[in-house]
């Protein structure tokens, strides 16, 4: 159920009476999804997509009359859309609020229990709640595996945490791991990844040279279409980005310049390249996909276009309406949405991946 740690922010001679006065402790910050990838709204389980890439040489020596006339072949590749389900249901009770802060949003008498249109439900909930879908969005489109498993069941989720947080559809790191297991052309190979502690992965990674050599690599084995499209640069993780800085800085005595173009989005340059710090990658992997001794893949990277990366739903909204309602039967209040979502990778030769 959606409550705040209030046994920690208990009342004390009714000093605090509005929720809204409350600091957060941390922010969650959503990353524009469109600078990352792009939503294609009414698609339907099964749904084929067609990708049409570029015409065969065409063009020999020759010339006066009869030519020879010769078919030329235009590259089409076929994919579909596999949408996994997703539902949110939750329930809060009002005694969960009592003997807390919150008490004072709590109505009076017999109406009480009904939090629907009390200022907990909109000023902390909803706000909350869309913040968590939002991150639901990034977990699935991004992490998601419908084979997940935890770490005891020789899978990657942390121990502990429900693996229908993840398993309704496959995200883009699996389908670009996959790409990169069929064209090994296509990975850059971050040996830091493979040590076997937290130290050593950050550590190893700081290394002079290790962090200049893997963009380097990056951009030079890269399929040289992926810098004609829009958008295009090299998303990585925090951790990744940093030891850039760090290296360049060091080699080259120069400091790489980081701008924000919006919270929580930080946009540097590398060979003419846009770098894009992904933080949110480093707190799912922190989080989803710890062992207690060291990260899955802490570091990563993806050079390609958001038009590359596709994530669709059913509807025209990759996030649902939220129904919130109050039952008086029960004395209960209730959150529920639910909806479908998958995700496909157009061309799969105009990626170049690290990890």
């Amino acid at each position: 159920m959606p409550k705040l740690d209030f046994e920690k922010l208990t009342p004390s001679n009714q000093a605090v009476q509005d929720l809204r006065e409350l600091m957060e402790l941390t922010v969650f910050q959503n990353e524009d999804l469109a600078r990352f990838m792009t939503f294609v709204p009414n698609v339907t389980n099964g749904k084929k997509v067609g990708f049409v890439g570029e015409m065969e040489d065409v063009g020999q020596s020759g010339g006066g009359c009869n030519p020879t006339y010769k078919s030329a072949k235009i590259a089409a590749a076929e994919k579909e859309w596999e949408l996994g389900s997703w539902e949110i249901p939750l329930s809060l009770c009002y005694t969960d609020l009592e003997n807390t802060i919150a008490q004072y949003c709590l109505k009076k008498g017999t109406d009480i229990a009904d939090l629907t249109s009390s200022q907990y439900m909109s000023g902390i909930v909803e706000p909350k709640l869309s913040n968590a879908m939002m991150k639901m969005i990034w977990r699935f489109v991004w992490f998601g595996d419908k084979d997940a498993k935890n770490i005891s069941s020789s899978g990657q989720i942390t121990d502990g945490l429900d693996t229908k947080l993840f398993d309704t559809c496959d995200g883009f790191f699996k389908r670009l791991f996959a790409i990169c297991t069929e064209n090994e052309g296509q990975h850059t190979t971050i040996a830091a990844n493979s040590e076997a502690s937290y130290a050593l992965q950050k550590s190893k990674l700081k290394e002079s040279g290790v962090a200049t050599s893997i963009f380097d690599e990056m951009l030079e084995n890269a399929d040289s279409r992926i810098f004609q499209h829009d958008g295009h640069a090299i998303f990585a993780t925090k951790s990744l980005c940093d030891a850039l800085s760090r290296d360049i800085r060091d080699k080259y005595k120069v400091i790489m310049p980081w701008q924000t173009v919006f919270d929580g989005l930080e946009v540097g340059e590398y060979d003419g390249v846009p770098v894009v710090k992904c933080s949110i990658w480093d707190r799912f992997i922190q989080a989803y996909q710890n062992d207690t001794s060291k990260l899955n893949l802490p570091h990563r990277a993806v050079l390609c276009s958001p038009d590359n990366l596709l994530y669709g739903c059913e509807g025209t909204e990759a996030i649902s309406d939220l129904r919130i309602w109050f039952e008086k039967k029960d004395k209960n209040n209730y959150i529920y949405s639910e909806g479908k979502l998958g995700s496909v990778i157009a061309e799969d030769n105009l990626v170049q991946v690290a990890y």
